[in-house]
């Protein structure tokens, strides 16, 4: 990925295959699900659309990987994610009826919202449950603009619904594990992927991630808690779990369209870019942004299981993936600087410029030339002693 234009905020090229490690660790997983799955009723097959996930998965990974070689036009792109979504929808990943809580009774005049109730989409079902996929694979994909940022925003998301998943309420134990192989596989990124970066996710990255977290919202939160008794509306719940994704694409789309420009144009407009404007480093505008993003899912969590158990489980997990985080990043970061004064590894153009700049508070490392300049200075004191 080149920089030069202005919503790029790197000053260097980096390689933006991060996709590919992610999907070959979910594929993997994923179709040993299936291999087990293939031992079950049918019904418990169908239940998880486990296989639909991983036919629609490719197909947007393969499209993101084609963008990331050779850049794709916005409405071809566009069309192949909604075949994908199709084909997920057509093997089980589907939104049938939307959950009302037992405690929420409205009539409209034309419709009547009746609690315990679900109401039942009929044809609205294909429509609603494509533009939820597609929308939250492009939400994610917009937000990959800053290091770490996409992917550990759709951890902290995958590690919300494998807790409400699993909850004793809604009990989706195959929706929970593959929200805990999408979490696990972009934590172990993450350590990569955290400022300074070293490789991107990348289109192929970011619509698969988007799209699993959008299927498995459907097969482990939509269709759980229409089984289950949960004090707040499954609009809210699942908003609560994807909300920094949904609330920067709706921003985005409503900015565009007021500008006159088209809602698939890039810009420099979103919430990380601005937060960066406003004089913040980036690693902290990923903590701010993983700490909201955590706030809520412990919230959604909570909802569900209605039981401090959960709650302070899930904190303590999400607490701890973040610490993990930041220990092998800086673990990095002084394996970097001793490579370089060993002779070794030299420093990326960016870790150098970041250095040298200052800009980031966080950041313990200097730049090649100044480490090499403490030796030598280092070296004429004892000398001259």
């Amino acid at each position: 990925d080149k920089p030069g234009e202005e919503r790029r905020i790197h000053k260097v090229p980096i390689p933006r295959l991060g996709g590919v490690a992610i999907f070959i660790s979910i594929l993997f997983t994923l179709t040993t699900l299936v291999a087990i799955a293939g031992k079950l009723p049918k019904d418990a097959r169908g239940v998880e659309g486990i296989i639909g996930i991983a036919v629609g998965g490719t197909l947007v990974f393969v499209l993101g990987l084609l963008d990331d070689l050779e850049s794709l036009r916005a409405r071809d792109k566009f069309i192949v994610q909604i075949l994908a979504a199709c084909a997920a929808y057509s093997l089980g990943v589907r939104i049938k009826s939307i959950p009302i809580p037992l405690n929420m009774n409205l009539d409209l005049g034309f419709i009547a919202i009746n609690g315990g109730v679900p109401i039942e989409l009929g044809w609205l079902s294909l429509p609603i449950t494509v533009v939820w996929l597609v929308g939250v694979a492009n939400a994610v994909n917009l937000i990959d603009g800053m290091d770490g940022l996409a992917a550990g925003v759709s951890a902290i998301s995958a590690l919300t619904i494998w807790s409400v998943a699993l909850s004793e309420s809604i009990n989706r134990p195959y929706a929970a594990l593959m929200a805990a192989v999408v979490a696990g596989a972009l934590f172990g990124f993450l350590r990569w992927n955290f400022n300074p970066a070293r490789i991107f996710l990348g289109d192929s990255g970011a619509y698969l991630a988007g799209f699993i977290l959008g299927a498995i919202s459907i097969t482990g939160v939509i269709k759980g808690v229409a089984a289950a008794t949960v004090i707040v509306p499954t609009v809210l719940l699942v908003g609560l779990i994807l909300f920094f994704p949904l609330l920067d694409t709706s921003w985005a789309v409503i900015r565009r369209m007021a500008a006159g420009r088209s809602i698939f144009s890039p810009d420099a407009g979103h919430i990380h870019h601005r937060l960066l404007r406003a004089g913040l480093s980036q690693k902290k505008v990923a903590y701010i942004i993983y700490a909201v993003s955590g706030l809520l899912g412990l919230i959604a969590t909570f909802f569900v299981n209605q039981h401090w158990y959960f709650l302070s489980v899930s904190g303590a997990l999400i607490l701890m993936a973040l610490f993990f985080s930041e220990v092998l990043n800086r673990h990095r970061q002084r394996g970097a600087v001793t490579n370089v004064l060993a002779g070794e590894v030299p420093l990326t153009e960016q870790e150098k410029a970041e250095a040298a700049s200052g800009s980031d508070s966080d950041s313990d490392l200097k730049t090649a030339g100044d480490q090499n300049q403490d030796v030598e200075e280092n070296s004429k004191r004892e000398i001259d002693s």
